[in-house]
């Protein structure tokens, strides 16, 4: 195995919403309604329609037409190109009205129930907004949280009364994480993640929003979620919603080892089939910290840990394997070179108090291995200075 470590950042995979982007050379008339409205700012800096005022039935008219026509323009669209190209030229118009009109047409299209799609698959840029959405009503959705974001959690929150599409849940979730952080909307999402996750016919044909969504788990730390998450991980049949589920874990498991950790290793049973992935986690533990400490040697003093396993863990620990992608809602932090260079010299201490302590005799040929890969990463970063 090659002992080389160049820094935190072993793994990178990076996704990014929409290969390209058609500008619209398309122009529109502005809306035939004359519009002014009362508002008020937010905390977070978005404007909130109090109330919209209009020239009576110009308005309705204007609406009407106003989106009715990308609805036809979609469903006439014969390539995911024309679909970007014709979103692109909705948000252009959108962008073009006041914040407060361009949500009260948005939320006046999403009360009803047209839609068109685009034959696309949802992705995500950087910051959570989408690159590609799968349907109009999804791009509004995510439009709207966007510009206002006190109405998209109220609307999401409605949408999530009912599991009617997995893409616009995905948006809604995130449109109601954004628009409040408390302990009791922690739990809100947590339980209608676990809804999400639990639906068998978005489980059979997962679409990418409904995979997306899995982010809000991290975000909302759904640590209560394990069982069900390794319930998916184990699945060997349904390989993308197990892989979404992996990397929930993993996240899971950077984001605070012990709260990860502790139930695997209490519920052994969670991981059957899939023990090598569960050494994946168990190598991310930190010595450095007490409780992470005894929940590593408990795992490896387990007389039932099988050979295979234990070779796993020993050619990671300590696992520096990162993955990076652009998520709905929460972000992937990397240790810098300093962080890791400390890491693995406290790992490596603690491996030679292990090498000499009787109870990890059965283990000594997967800790000397171990000990010569971390000798290797010490020697390597000993000349380095801090770099992030």
């Amino acid at each position: 195995m090659n002992a080389t470590r160049l820094s935190g950042l072993t793994l990178l995979v990076v996704c990014v919403g929409g290969a390209a982007w058609w500008w619209s050379s398309a122009r529109f008339a502005s809306p035939k309604s004359l519009v002014s409205s009362d508002s008020r700012q937010t905390g977070n800096g978005v404007t909130t329609p109090l109330a919209v005022k209009a020239t009576p039935a110009s308005t309705s008219e204007a609406k009407a037409t106003l989106l009715d026509d990308f609805v036809d323009r979609l469903n006439g669209a014969n390539a995911p190109a024309a679909s970007r190209e014709i979103l692109t030229a909705l948000r252009t118009l959108l962008d073009s009205l006041p914040r407060e009109v361009a949500s009260h047409e948005a939320l006046a299209f999403l009360a009803g129930q047209k839609d068109a799609g685009t034959k696309l698959d949802v992705t995500v840029k950087p910051g959570g907004t989408l690159g590609d959405a799968s349907s109009l009503r999804v791009f509004l959705l995510d439009y709207l949280g966007q510009i206002d974001r006190p109405a998209a959690a109220v609307l999401g929150k409605q949408i999530l009364s009912t599991p009617d599409s997995p893409d616009e849940w995905a948006v809604s979730l995130r449109n109601v994480a954004w628009g409040d952080d408390t302990p009791a909307n922690l739990d809100y999402l947590r339980a209608k993640a676990r809804e999400m996750i639990s639906n068998p016919k978005w489980r059979q044909n997962p679409s990418a929003g409904f995979l997306e969504a899995f982010d809000v788990i991290v975000h909302a730390k759904g640590f209560n979620l394990v069982p069900q998450l390794t319930e998916l991980v184990r699945d060997k049949e349904n390989r993308a919603v197990g892989h979404a589920a992996y990397l929930t874990l993993d996240r899971l498991t950077i984001a605070d080892p012990a709260a990860a950790l502790a139930p695997l290793a209490a519920h052994p049973e969670w991981m059957e089939g899939r023990e090598q992935t569960r050494a994946n986690f168990f190598a991310r533990a930190d010595v450095n910290d007490p409780r992470q400490k005894a929940l590593l040697e408990s795992y490896l003093l387990d007389p039932h840990r099988s050979a295979l396993e234990l070779q796993t863990f020993a050619g990671l620990y300590p696992n520096a394997n990162y993955m990076i992608s652009n998520n709905l809602l929460s972000e992937t932090s990397t240790p810098t070179n300093t962080e890791l260079a400390a890491r693995d010299r406290a790992a490596l201490e603690v491996l030679d108090s292990w090498l000499n302590d009787s109870r990890f005799a059965r283990l000594l040929p997967q800790l000397e291995a171990t000990r010569a890969r971390l000798q290797s990463f010490v020697q390597q970063a000993s000349p380095l200075k801090s770099s992030p």
